[in-house]
């Protein structure tokens, strides 16, 4: 018989419950097995979380799979500046794409948080949803390091066509990995994938369309540059490429033009799209398009 001590050293699952002891003895030696079993049971639990929760795809995993448990990315979410509604906007995306990611958001809107050469310490993702055409120099020079020494980035929409007025703003579309200047006129256009198969694109609808947007014109696909989406100008038929991933020194690079104003950003299609472009920046995202184990949100 396997010999299972009290806190008394006695053996506590060897005593005999014969019928001449008292019967509250009885129960109190029970009582006293029940416990230890419990304790000796939970110490060879695996620290794993049973849960029940909701694929990308709808699909469930049933009660009783295990499930990993992940802390949340930290993001820094850095927007500010001209011709877009960049109060209503941050808000918008990153609530959808906690919703979809096990990811927090810290918002900062203006430049002045590049002053710090080590601004990004302690995240694991930078996010540029901006519109600024100048920019101090060692702002910049800041803002290339941390991505050309491995930090994951997010660049969206004007966050291309940003900087434009310095001196360094071919680096900063090396960093982007593209090269574009100007846009058609705001309207509806359709966005097709680029190629057969991507993990971030995967569940990206086929006949997309925005309600409205502004569709940059593409200069140059830098070099390495992975095209995910691309769109057919309505005024001239050129095909430009509007959505990519990009290695810039050591750090990947997901970046979209696409996203304007809210007839875009509320799209489910679109937030999916940041919502995986992120995760796979950050290398949570499996071959399937699914976040990899503990980096799936609540939605």
């Amino acid at each position: 018989m396997t010999k299972i001590e009290d806190g008394h050293g006695e053996n506590v699952v060897g005593q005999k419950l014969e019928g001449k002891a008292p019967i509250a003895e009885r129960r109190r030696v029970i009582t006293r097995v029940l416990a230890l079993l419990a304790l000796l049971i939970a110490a060879l639990m695996p620290p794993f979380a049973v849960v029940r929760r909701a694929s990308a795809s709808g699909s469930a995993l049933a009660v009783g799979q295990i499930a990993e448990t992940a802390p949340a990315l930290k993001a820094l979410f850095i927007t500010g500046g001209v011709y877009h509604d960049y109060k209503k906007l941050p808000r918008l995306l990153t609530s959808k794409i906690g919703q979809m990611d096990n990811v927090k958001f810290d918002i900062v809107t203006g430049l002045d948080v590049l002053k710090n050469a080590k601004f990004a310490d302690g995240y694991d993702v930078i996010v540029y949803d901006l519109c600024y055409d100048d920019i101090d120099a060692g702002e910049l020079d800041n803002a290339l390091n941390v991505g050309h020494d491995g930090k994951p980035t997010v660049f969206i929409h004007c966050a291309v066509h940003s900087f434009r007025n310095s001196p360094k703003i071919h680096e900063w579309e090396n960093y982007v990995g593209l090269r574009s200047k100007v846009h058609d006129k705001f309207g509806p256009f359709s966005v097709e994938k680029a190629g057969a198969h991507n993990p971030i694109t995967d569940s990206f609808p086929g006949d997309w369309k925005t309600r409205g947007d502004e569709l940059y014109q593409t200069i140059e696909v830098i070099a390495g540059t992975e095209p995910l989406l691309t769109a057919k100008s309505p005024r001239d038929g050129r095909v430009h490429t509007v959505c990519w991933t990009h290695t810039y020194g050591q750090g990947r690079v997901f970046a979209t033009t696409l996203g304007h104003d809210t007839k875009t950003a509320k799209s489910p299609a679109y937030q999916r799209l940041l919502a995986n472009g992120l995760l796979w920046a950050c290398d949570k995202l499996d071959a399937d398009g699914k976040p990899k184990p503990g980096y799936a949100g609540k939605k």
